[in-house]
């Protein structure tokens, strides 16, 4: 099978978080299989370009990538060069699969898909979500961009939801008769040691682990007041903060956290390597993110896979799976609540820790990327009638 594949940004754009990842890794098992992939993309790396040669093919996995120019340094990711091959050569491949929205770029080729008469897979990658429409889009744009420049060219395409909720969320916006089906995110697992993911944290203090994306949605100003709360209540407790974001921002986080007095119990670690971050899971206790969306997060399968449970919000996509299967707490955004559930981790520590294996060969057998893989491929077949 030949699929193209079509994305803003691609790796090593890392800059950009957990899409790189997850998109990158659907890419490569698919390779890996042998079908045909190729990407296309922008060297867009944050408000800087990648340093690669463009409109050249790049190997990276067996995939095949093509970084074309864009010709704006924003998130439009304008690229007339990336078109006009889309336009060239949309019919030559069996699968068409678009990721991510709310860019001129993605909004191009939609167009041309549709003018070429080429159906498409497309993933909103949660760009569909209430939040979404409510907190970054003005009435005005938001009236515009969908009304006019999504809706007519998405309403008959193939979606691709990661979650249950963000297939409500999309037949909500199109039709309950949209063509969605829901797979999650494939992951590239690094090799955990048995002794690493069943390592003994002290009985007495509660070490949270925070890593994603700052920003506002992130729900990181509940987590600062619920470590004052904690540290009120004589909870020995630790938080580290993995993630970039805008300095503004952080330096608004920073002042918050010298206003609640508790500076001294927060490691601000900024962006860590892919890799590195497993040596910050499995040195913690728990994960919090009690985010106001969040489509997938690719986080919570990485922490639990290295055996470590989670708090996560009810507006966090995969918040059934960690309730289903008893690997954390699933709350609302409120401090107190993340208070609630850090005494009850630490009430029930031992028993925590002796679950740790248990969790991560269940996220093994869950989010296996062969068998993922294969779903996707079939899912293509279904969709678009191929044989």
């Amino acid at each position: 099978m030949t699929i193209l594949h079509i994305v803003p940004s691609y790796k090593p754009a890392y800059v950009y978080g957990g899409p790189i990842y997850s998109v990158s890794a659907l890419c490569e098992v698919q390779a890996a299989n042998g079908n045909e992939v190729l990407v296309f993309t922008t060297n867009a790396n944050g408000a800087k370009n990648l340093d690669v040669v463009l409109e050249k093919v790049h190997y990276t996995n067996k995939v095949s990538i093509i970084y074309f120019p864009r010709i704006t340094g924003d998130h439009t990711h304008a690229s007339p060069k990336l078109w006009f091959a889309l336009f060239k050569n949309s019919k030559k491949y069996d699968v068409v699969h678009l990721h991510s929205w709310w860019s001129v770029l993605m909004m191009g080729c939609a167009w041309i898909l549709w003018l070429r008469g080429v159906r498409f897979v497309f993933s909103p990658r949660g760009m569909f979500s209430n939040y979404s429409f409510n907190h970054n889009i003005n009435p005005i744009k938001k009236g515009i961009f969908f009304g006019l420049l999504s809706k007519p060219f998405l309403k008959n395409q193939i979606f691709h939801a990661t979650a249950q909720s963000e297939e409500k969320e999309i037949k909500d916006l199109f039709s309950r008769d949209a063509k969605v089906f829901t797979l999650p995110n494939l992951l590239n697992f690094p090799e955990l040691s048995v002794d690493s993911i069943e390592k003994r944290h002290s009985e007495s203090s509660a070490n949270l682990l925070f890593i994603s994306r700052i920003d506002r949605k992130k729900g990181i100003e509940l987590l600062l007041k619920a470590v004052q709360q904690l540290k009120l209540l004589h909870v020995r407790v630790k938080l580290t903060i993995i993630g970039s974001g805008s300095d503004d921002y952080i330096d608004e986080l920073k002042n918050l956290a010298n206003s609640l007095a508790v500076s001294g119990n927060i490691i601000w670690k900024g962006s860590v390597e892919w890799n590195a971050k497993f040596d910050d899971i499995l040195a913690t206790d728990i994960l919090v993110l009690p985010s106001y969306n969040e489509n997938f997060a690719n986080i919570i399968l990485e922490t639990l896979y290295a055996g470590r449970p989670v708090i996560v919000s009810k507006y966090v996509g995969l918040c059934d799976y960690v309730s289903t299967h008893n690997m954390g707490w699933v709350i609302n955004t409120n401090p107190d609540k993340i208070v609630v559930s850090v005494k009850d981790y630490i009430f029930n520590k031992e028993e925590w820790q002796s679950k740790a294996l248990q969790m991560h060969n269940q996220i093994k057998r869950d989010f296996n990327s062969e068998k993922l893989a294969e779903s996707y491929i079939n899912q293509y077949k279904q969709s678009l009638n191929l044989s």
